[in-house]
């Protein structure tokens, strides 16, 4: 009769291995933007350059409303997840004479503001006539 050896048990069926589950704990990797309220409303995206220093910014996109008016919330997005972190330790902090607050944001809401400016922009465009008709 044959033994089995310990150190050679295999697994007859898959069990529960799951290859692109987060079940065992592990979660993705959040966006890395955080929303800005508070601004001034004479800020531009290099005062948040500055207030950010030392950070990877990627990109700013400050909110307006109605399309022209600045509204005093920008989003920024960073190049990675640790890069928020400490981003967040900022909240509460001034800038300049006002003190600003920053948020976690998901990613959805930054896609609505870009998404939201690009539409804004296409509207005030005087410039863009579209295709001219077939002849």
């Amino acid at each position: 009769m044959m033994e089995l050896n310990p150190y050679f048990a295999v697994s007859s069926g898959m069990g529960s291995y799951q290859p692109y589950s987060y079940g065992s704990g592990y979660q993705p990797p959040s966006f890395p933007v955080v929303h800005i309220k508070g601004l001034s409303f004479n800020y531009t995206d290099i005062d948040i350059f500055k207030f950010f220093a030392r950070l990877d910014i990627m990109d700013v996109l400050l909110v307006n409303k109605n399309g022209r008016l600045f509204s005093g919330e920008a989003f920024v997005l960073f190049a990675g997840s640790m890069q928020v972190e400490f981003a967040l330790q900022k909240d509460r902090q001034n800038m300049g004479r006002y003190y600003v607050e920053v948020f976690r944001c998901k990613r959805h809401d930054y896609y609505h503001a870009v998404a939201t400016e690009v539409n804004y922009d296409r509207i005030y465009d005087n410039d863009f006539h579209g295709s001219p008709p077939p002849s």
